[in-house]
């Protein structure tokens, strides 16, 4: 039976997330800088979630999820004083330092401990089904708080009234976190980068994991980058606002609905998990060919919920290969490589989008996915290997 507690709180979590997502350009700019600090304050979010990735799965393996899950609730606390409180550049960029902290630190924390609680009460064949909730509740925690944090925000017309309001949920994932239940999982003394790096080496499914997460961040990140500007030129510069907000919390119950559909299709494999990936190469060119804002809307609910299936094959795969030891800085792994990808993305995507228009770009993103993802199940049914059997903890 699924543990209600484990439940609310991946709720709550990814809710605090979604509520200021919709805002914090606002925030930073009330806060007295001006635009052209925007793109560094949040950039200096991005680096500090990317330095901290690593080692904060490891301190979760090692001193428990539990532990950094509550570490990720306390930074909270101090980013938001400052983004209420503080003025100007320096306040700022501390903020964001606060937050990068707290995404490193929850980042694989909680989804390990409810992971491992949940494989000691329903053993390894019922994974599929913690994963699907798992993303499902996720991608419905961050909708709901990109809604509610705009609404907050269109009633009082303060955006202090969104940070107070996210002050009061993470008060209360304190007090439920404070609350939980972590059955103790054997903690390696060895070198935990010796240690990661030696799975990694060893295994070929984690490995192949890692990597596809990589391959999976640049479709992702052309559609998070250009699908506003798309949207509003459909429109034919029309009232864009409203529609983009539930565009967006649509696209994350799309995510949901997708996580939970893939758990029914049978058993996880890593040629499946290389399908459905070649799959946001097509959800990509509906998107690019989608010419009313009713087809477009259309696409774009496809994408996600082909990403969502996505989603939860990869993590699926990703706990039933990851010894319990390390589960939580192999998540933080995947985590990291999807962030590089996107990164190493940007540049290209920038370029395309100079040089031609966003369906364009989109449809030279998709083909690449698509294309890669064909040559890897060309050789996997070429060499007539089926995928090893994953080792069971």
């Amino acid at each position: 039976m699924w543990d209600k507690r484990h439940g609310v709180l991946l709720f709550l979590n990814s809710f605090a997330t979604g509520l200021l997502s919709p805002l914090l350009t606002l925030l930073l700019l009330g806060s007295g800088i001006g635009m052209a600090a925007v793109p560094l304050t949040v950039g200096l979010y991005s680096a500090t979630t990317v330095v901290f990735e690593i080692p904060s799965g490891m301190a979760a393996d090692r001193w428990g999820r539990k532990n950094c899950f509550l570490l990720s609730c306390v930074f909270l606390l101090p980013s938001l004083g400052l983004l209420a409180l503080g003025r100007g550049l320096p306040a700022m960029l501390a903020a964001m330092v606060f937050l990068g902290l707290a995404r490193a630190f929850s980042s694989g924390s909680l989804d390990a401990l409810v992971v491992e609680e949940f494989l000691l009460k329903h053993g390894e064949e019922a994974l599929p089904r913690c994963t699907a909730r798992i993303s499902a509740l996720t991608s419905i925690g961050l909708a709901a708080g990109c809604l509610a944090g705009g609404g907050v925000y269109s009633l009082t017309g303060r955006l202090w009234a969104a940070i107070a309001l996210k002050a009061a949920v993470v008060l209360a994932l304190l007090a439920l976190g404070a609350g939980l239940t972590e059955h103790p999982v054997a903690r390696e003394t060895a070198n935990p980068v010796a240690l990661l790096t030696a799975t990694l080496r060893g295994s070929g499914t984690v490995r192949a994991l890692v990597l596809l997460c990589a391959a999976a961040a640049p479709p992702v990140f052309a559609v998070e980058v250009f699908y506003q500007p798309r949207f509003t030129q459909l429109l034919h510069g029309g009232a864009a606002g409203w529609a983009l907000g539930f565009l967006s919390a649509g696209g994350y119950y799309a995510t949901a609905a997708g996580s939970l559909l893939a758990a029914r299709l049978g058993r996880p494999t890593l040629r499946r998990l290389l399908a459905f990936t070649g799959l946001t190469g097509a959800g990509l060119a509906g998107m690019a060919a989608a010419g009313t804002p009713v087809l477009f809307v259309a696409a774009y609910f496809a994408f996600y919920a082909i990403l969502g299936g996505t989603d939860c094959l990869t993590s699926t795969l990703l706990n039933r290969a990851a010894p319990p030891n390390q589960r939580a800085t192999l998540l933080s792994a995947c985590s990291l490589a999807m962030q590089l990808g996107g990164l190493a993305a940007s540049p290209l995507l920038s370029a395309g989008a100079a040089l031609g228009t966003i369906p364009q770009v989109w449809l030279a993103a998709g083909g690449a996915v698509a294309a890669v993802m064909l040559v890897c199940l060309a050789v996997s049914a070429w060499r007539g290997r089926k995928t090893p059997p994953l080792p069971k903890h």
